[in-house]
């Protein structure tokens, strides 16, 4: 329950709030006052009377609470959104390196959409359709699959798996299977890594692989799968296609307007090259 009463503590964080409140009291006015007018003001309110204008006033409009409260949370999700975006840029370069993914849509498009999974989430799983369908509407998407198995041994062994696979079709398929398997235990994985004629893993390799994306998703602040990233945007959890697609066509337009800015070429224009059969 939501209390009326101040705490010593509270009335100073409240200072300024009461200082404006005091301007409602009889004489209040003159506290704003300075020069030598401000020397014949009437003495200021007492705190006392402060607290009791500012209780009256919540009594009266219970509403101020919740507002305060509102705007309180949109400063705290504005800032937390531009935190983001500032670990987002710093961490770019990593973050669209594919020596740690698994490749899809075309490897030389123009927008890159980074995708965080684990093969036992459920939400990567229904995410995959989405996914598959952003790629065959625009043949300018790459997207990057950065495996971040956190759900356990049969995660990271699935995570093993998708990475010794390399890049290109089959690596693309693999991950595909991967999704779509009703089971990842050893035998659903010896099984897949037989049906596409895999390598043993290279156990070391891939760990210094997920190692490196698990630094990635600390220094995002990313702790749950799936975390989607496009442009300067984060999606966390589960998103629609259509969102996604929206934040696509921001992150191609964003890139020519800085790109115009730089009086050089989109980069939309260098890289556009058509998407491998």
């Amino acid at each position: 329950m939501l209390s009326l009463s101040m705490s010593p503590a509270a009335r100073r964080l409240s200072a300024p709030l009461l200082a404006a409140l005091s301007l409602a009291l009889p004489g209040g006015a003159a506290i704003a006052q300075t020069g030598e007018t401000a020397k014949l003001a009437p003495p200021a309110p007492s705190s006392q009377a402060i607290e009791q204008v500012v209780i009256k006033l919540l009594k009266s409009r219970p509403e101020l609470v919740r507002e305060a409260l509102d705007e309180l949370q949109r400063r705290e999700l504005a800032g937390n959104a531009q935190q983001e975006r500032k670990a987002l840029a710093a961490a770019a370069k990593t973050l669209h390196d594919e020596a740690d993914a698994t490749v899809l849509g075309n490897p030389a498009g123009d927008v890159t959409l980074v995708e965080f999974i684990d093969y036992h989430c459920g939400y990567c799983k229904k995410l995959a359709p989405s996914i598959e369908a952003l790629i065959q509407r625009d043949g300018q998407l790459r997207v990057l699959v950065k495996h971040l198995p956190i759900l356990g041994p049969e995660s990271i062994a699935a995570a093993q798996l998708a990475l010794s696979a390399g890049k290109g079709a089959t690596a693309q398929q693999v991950h595909k299977a991967l999704l779509s398997a009703e089971s990842i235990d050893a035998a659903s994985l010896q099984a897949i890594s037989r049906q596409f004629g895999l390598k043993p893993v290279d156990v070391v390799a891939v760990n210094r692989q997920l190692g490196e994306v698990r630094v990635l998703s600390e220094r995002l602040g990313i702790q749950g799968t799936p975390a989607i990233v496009v442009g300067d945007v984060m999606f966390r959890g589960a998103v629609g296609t259509e969102q996604l697609a929206a934040a696509i066509d921001a992150a191609r337009r964003a890139q020519s307007a800085k790109a115009a800015k730089a009086g050089s070429k989109p980069e939309a224009e260098i890289r556009r090259v058509p998407r491998p059969a």
